[in-house]
């Protein structure tokens, strides 16, 4: 009888101890984080053209895009390419010399990037331009004096409404103003600028363009274009946001 009571008592202390609970399994490894930069399937066909170094996705203007940013594979030269969701692709270059690009953050319609020279960037989502932050732009110089003139310019079925006299300064102005943007120019309000960089307000039209942008964001964009007369005839010499 003691022994039957000591076999119970040990095989009680032995499923005590571990023989009869639930059996111990080890932790699941953790999951891979999924890749920075999400681009479309025929990008990652390039066959090695592009190296990828990171990426950024989300939605701007009601469009959701995605920017895989990095390199060139034989160049080492920067670029960033954009795709929709449609799967158009625009590949926007880096300067020469400044050779990958890193995305930063997410600053509005603009991204920041860091080029593997050091130098930080903006990616306009809207117009794909590519600009260095924190460098000062040159003064242009040979400015010429004279009377300026206004436009008020709007879109119509017909195209440009009113359009001013050809060969006038004011069709010059014109002509400088739509080269000083890329998109569907759809309104121009210009006048002599009451407030301009370099000190040419005296000498420049301070234009309020609106345009059209293309894919991949079709919306209506707005910059101000700063126009002045030069020895060669009219220019744009800045355009801001």
């Amino acid at each position: 009888m003691r022994r039957t009571w000591l076999c119970v008592l040990l095989v009680g202390g032995l499923a005590g101890c571990g023989g009869g609970s639930r059996p111990h399994h080890a932790q699941p490894p953790a999951r891979a984080p999924l890749p920075a930069a999400p681009i479309s399937a025929r990008a990652l066909t390039l066959s090695g053209r592009i190296v990828i170094v990171n990426g950024w996705q989300g939605v701007v203007a009601g469009q959701r895009l995605r920017v895989a940013v990095g390199r060139y594979a034989d160049s080492r030269e920067g670029v960033a390419l954009v795709s929709d969701s449609r799967d158009l692709e625009r590949e926007v270059r880096a300067p020469r010399g400044e050779g990958r690009l890193r995305f930063v953050r997410r600053n509005g319609a603009r991204l920041e990037l860091r080029s593997h020279a050091g130098h930080r960037f903006a990616l306009d989502l809207r117009t794909l331009r590519l600009t260095r932050r924190g460098v000062r732009r040159p003064c242009p110089s040979g400015a010429l004096d004279g009377p300026l003139p206004r436009l008020q310019i709007r879109l119509t079925l017909g195209g440009l409404r009113p359009l001013p006299a050809p060969r006038s300064d004011a069709f010059a102005a014109l002509l400088a103003i739509v080269a000083g943007v890329h998109g569907r120019v759809t309104a121009i309000d210009a006048r002599p600028a009451s407030r301009a960089p370099c000190g040419l307000a005296a000498r420049s039209l301070a234009a309020r363009v609106s345009f059209a942008t293309s894919r991949p964001i079709v919306s209506v964009a707005r910059r101000t274009v700063l126009v002045a007369r030069f020895q060669r005839g009219w220019r744009a010499w800045r355009v801001q946001p």
